[in-house]
């Protein structure tokens, strides 16, 4: 299968997944199950729930879980939508529209936009305690989690500090706002295939080398079309738009360079080929 096809396929398994977990929710007010299926549906491109149901296949030992697999793409998926909900904010970003619909707090209300981010975590949390039974795969899971919903709101918060950026700070909010997600989505998914602690270690890198690099081709794309300054935190305030897209290719190499230490697989060349795509987006 080629790894279009192959990404392709991953993509649904992860939208089946989810949709099935969010089905199940029972208990939950009208307008706040509507606010996070709002939050949650239609999706983008579910690139951090392929990252991990892919790592898992690239990691599978034969002693790996595919249900949780599911289950720890379907909770990074969970706490993705939430840090979106919660970055559209009026005290965050300020933003009424996301993937041309209204934000949720637009169209919900801001105090029902702050319980859905805060119910999309948990329900995070709730996907991964009915993943692997395995004990102790179990609490690796859940501790990659928590460090990377953590790492997320500390990213959030050197974001918003208001001081001048430097570049300590960009790397900061770069690894953190974005990595530890894209991090936590390969780790994860490691685990659940298997992975030792050497390729579960390399799949972690992989994912935040990869986060970095789509966080820094996000800050590209983003850039003004009419020479306006860009956001106060995007790369584009330190570095030119060539040095932007060598530091996009050099964190893409790290990235790609990471899945040497994995045995050759059809998964292994489509995580490497997601990159280089994502990549080829600046080109």
């Amino acid at each position: 299968m080629a790894s279009r096809d192959y990404l392709e396929f991953q993509r649904q398994r992860a939208e089946e997944a989810l949709a099935r977990f969010m089905d199940g929710q029972k208990g939950i007010p009208e307008r706040l199950a509507a606010a996070v299926r709002h939050a949650v549906f239609p999706g983008g491109k579910r690139i951090r729930p392929v990252v991990a149901l892919t790592a898992s296949e690239a990691a599978a030992t034969g002693e790996g879980d595919p249900d949780a697999a599911l289950s720890a793409a379907t909770a990074i998926e969970l706490l993705h939508s939430y840090t979106l909900v919660h970055d559209d904010l009026p005290a965050m970003d300020d933003d009424d529209e996301r993937r041309g619909l209204p934000s949720v707090h637009a169209k919900f209300g801001e105090a029902t936009a702050i319980l859905a981010g805060d119910i999309l975590q948990a329900m995070a949390f709730s996907a991964v305690a009915g993943g692997s039974p395995a004990p102790v795969r179990a609490m690796r899971v859940h501790g990659i989690l928590a460090r990377a919903a953590a790492g997320v709101v500390a990213g959030q918060a050197e974001d918003m500090a208001g001081t001048p950026l430097t570049e300590e700070r960009l790397e900061f909010i770069q690894r953190h706002k974005t990595g530890d997600l894209f991090m936590a989505a390969a780790e994860m998914g490691a685990i659940a295939g298997g992975a030792d602690d050497a390729e579960a270690e390399a799949l972690a890198v992989f994912g935040q080398e990869l986060g970095i690099a789509f966080q820094i081709i996000d800050d590209i794309l983003d850039a003004p079309a009419d020479g306006a300054a860009p956001e106060a935190t995007s790369c584009l305030c330190l570095w030119t738009p060539a040095r932007a897209r060598e530091m996009a290719l050099f964190h893409t190499r790290e990235a790609v360079a990471r899945l040497i230490d994995i045995p050759g697989s059809p998964a292994c060349a489509a995580l490497s080929d997601l990159a280089e795509t994502l990549l080829s987006r600046i080109k």
